[in-house]
């Protein structure tokens, strides 16, 4: 059983955590684990010194001895937390194929079946909060005591909001209406992320780890956060996973291999995945004015070829020509085994 450690973040205000789109009305309801890193590198630099984050934090990243792995942020509703969906996950009737889909966040109890080769099965009856989370008949009743919306008649964590916004011309003094999406998580809800300290993880860096990302709690994660946006508490407990011996694993966070060999060995035959481009705007004072060059990455839940192994992916420079400094953005894998061909 390997034993991490989870950070709990229960928000004070709304999140909103930017997507490609038509504009600001498009928000992620998850928190991927390269902005994540990125947010904590911008608190590390500020509390601490660039001096400090180039040569304590980034710098075992770039030799290969990554001193720490994350997951991203997913939900969590009372005591359960949720997954990303595995994309291997498949039904051959299109109409319960078509409802799957929409489904973005399984359970625990979901997730642990799945990697361990259980059977599962599908039922829309199980589906919660819009139809965005599967869980189990048990845990739906546990938190229907709790989350039940009778207005929505659904049990629901977390609701999505577009909101309107006014910005004032100050030549023409005109208003200008903008659309933002928000996330609001219910009372005992909100986002947790797994960590894998490692053993080059000093008592040291780790107090700096978790000091850095109660500051962030204080200053805010994502967007609008000039708003007000994106502040949260934070608890930290520790779970057990199991460590399932197979060829293939299920990753929770966007991945980038390192080399054209570390990508043929993943897509190998069995994978599913799905491709997404990471993009936006440097965050530091010296560049804030220069978006960060675009990549592709594997996105959470997918499926890759290949043993569970720490170490898959890497931090890779994102730098554009016109930047002062270099653009590290998180790459690596955290991944868990998968048994079976799905459910």
């Amino acid at each position: 059983m390997a034993a991490f450690r989870s950070f709990y973040l229960t928000f004070r205000s709304p999140l909103h955590i930017g997507e490609r789109g038509v504009g600001l009305e498009v928000t992620l309801v998850h928190v991927p684990a390269d902005t994540l890193f990125s947010a904590i590198c911008s608190i590390w630099r500020l509390f601490y010194s660039e001096m400090s984050l180039v040569d304590d934090l980034l710098s075992p990243f770039k030799s290969g001895r990554p001193p720490f792995y994350i997951s991203s942020a997913f939900p969590f509703a009372d005591r359960l937390r949720f997954f990303p969906k595995p994309l291997l996950w498949s039904d051959p009737d299109p109409k319960v194929a078509k409802r799957l889909k929409k489904v973005q966040f399984v359970s625990e109890g979901v997730f642990r079946r799945f990697i361990s080769g259980e059977p599962v099965g599908f039922s829309e009856s199980n589906c919660i909060n819009g139809g965005k989370a599967l869980v189990l008949s048990e845990e739906k009743r546990e938190l229907a005591e709790k989350l039940y919306d009778p207005q929505r008649d659904d049990i629901t964590a977390w609701k999505q909001h577009i909101v309107p916004r006014v910005t004032i011309d100050r030549i023409s003094n005109t208003s200008n209406i903008w659309q933002l999406g928000q996330v609001e998580f219910q009372n005992g809800c909100g986002l947790w992320f797994g960590v894998r300290f490692n053993d080059n993880c000093d008592d040291e860096l780790r107090s700096r780890f978790e000091t850095a990302l109660r500051v962030l709690g204080d200053t805010g994660l994502g967007g609008e956060r000039s708003s007000g946006h994106g502040l949260f508490h934070v608890n930290e407990r520790e779970f057990g996973f199991p460590e399932i011996q197979a060829d293939r694993f299920v990753t929770l966070s966007p991945l980038c291999p390192r080399s054209r060999e570390e990508l043929r060995g993943m897509t190998d035959e069995g994978a599913v995945y799905e491709l997404i481009t990471r993009r936006g705007w440097i965050s530091s004072p010296e560049a804030s004015n220069l978006r960060r060059r675009t990549i592709w990455m594997f996105k959470e839940g997918s499926v890759l070829s290949g043993q569970p192994e720490w170490g898959i992916g890497q931090l890779v420079n994102l730098k554009p020509d016109p930047s002062p400094h270099d653009v590290w953005r998180y790459g690596y894998a955290f991944p868990i085994g998968v048994k079976g061909d799905g459910a």
